[in-house]
């Protein structure tokens, strides 16, 4: 199959699902001679006007408030631009929308993105958003047969089907001394969905988040589900790997002005996310009502790990090739069907995303 029908038939099945959606306007922001050279050097990369902001259209995946936190609060505005936001299903559906001018920068995992650059598209990471979660919930019923890993040898786990779930379950189980190839694979595409397959025994375990752990974890009228094993990430993948970017074409970036919006939107998300995480559990609590309805208090109890595991792993600093090196052949040896070999990862990282972790900016007093 020739390359101009493999990039076809991958943005069309993108495409296809965003029929339901709002299709954007073009690219905003004023026009400028190309100037490709000009990217690999930041300092060449001129700064924008807070006064004069640019117009930045970003496409996001349902549920992630890290875009309008950085606008509410003023980062992107300190920075010059004047972010736009939408949001679809997942990271596929967002590069097929960039790829079809309906955006000019958007969200995507880092194997969304490495498979449609397999594909032949031209695809930049500009700025590196999060790394792995510290910990994983493999969550089982609490009464139920299952005491141990050891115990989900022969049994069925749910789990979304975004590839990077399978890599992190099969890590999971390999660090918790269980067989992958032991273990049946059930694809839940509503995340929803699993609490009720769990306590039906449709499934015997479920890839979970944890919220889901929390609000089944003895709660009156809840599902009782407890927490399986040894959750803790690290065992098998390195914290400093990026596992979700922001993203544009690289025919966008050819434009100089396109470069110094992309530079610009780096260091406003990444400064958003330098004074998130000064927050105190006490400042974090309206934030997480207003954006995702979480009640920290009540489902946390003022535990210090169950407020770090419900946030975003996010990370203010850039991007660090070796280590998401290792998450690449990660997915590779876990998931070799769901995710594309061959991609160069310095050829994928544009410059806009090695910038330096920004320094502490608090957002105006009446911000949010």
């Amino acid at each position: 199959m020739s390359t101009n029908r493999r990039r076809y038939r991958w943005l069309a099945s993108g495409i296809a699902a965003l029929a339901a959606s709002t299709v954007l306007s073009g690219c905003g922001g004023s026009g400028g001679s190309s100037a490709p050279a000009a990217a690999g050097n930041a300092s060449a990369v001129h700064e924008l006007d807070p006064a004069h902001p640019v117009k930045l259209k970003v496409i996001n995946t349902s549920g992630a408030f890290n875009i309008a936190l950085a606008r509410d609060y003023g980062f992107f505005a300190k920075y010059g631009l004047s972010v736009e936001e939408s949001q679809l299903a997942n990271g596929t559906q967002v590069l097929a929308a960039l790829q079809g001018g309906s955006g000019e920068i958007g969200y995507a995992d880092l194997y969304a993105g490495i498979n449609a650059k397999a594909q032949g598209f031209n695809l930049k990471l500009v700025a590196n958003n999060n790394t792995n979660a510290k910990q994983f919930p493999i969550l089982v019923q609490a009464d139920g047969p299952i005491k141990t890993p050891a115990d989900l040898a022969g049994k069925t786990i749910a789990l979304p089907p975004v590839p990077q779930h399978t890599v992190n379950l099969r890590g999971f189980l390999k660090a918790n001394g269980v067989d992958p190839n032991q273990v049946k694979y059930s694809i839940v595409q509503a995340q929803a969905a699993a609490p009720q397959a769990l306590a039906s025994n449709s499934v015997d375990a479920f890839f979970g988040q944890w919220n889901q752990a929390y609000t089944n974890e003895g709660q009156p009228g809840a599902y009782n589900f407890r927490v399986l094993g040894n959750p803790d990430s690290s065992q098998w993948s390195n914290l400093k790997a990026t596992t979700a970017a922001f993203w544009a074409t690289g025919e966008w970036l050819e434009n100089s002005e396109h470069q110094a919006v992309a530079h610009a939107f780096d260091k406003a998300l990444h400064a958003s996310y330098v004074w998130f995480k000064t927050l105190t559990p006490e400042e974090l609590q309206p934030i997480l009502l207003k954006y995702q309805q979480i009640d920290l208090s009540k489902l946390t109890g003022g535990d210090p790990q169950k407020v770090d595991n419900l946030l975003t792993n996010t990370q203010p600093g850039p991007f660090d090739f070796d280590a998401t090196q290792s998450w690449y052949e990660l997915g590779l040896q876990y998931a070799p069907d769901k995710i594309q070999k061959g991609v160069d990862l310095h050829d994928l990282v544009f410059p806009s995303a090695l910038q330096p972790e920004p320094a502490l900016i608090q957002p105006p007093a009446n911000a949010g």
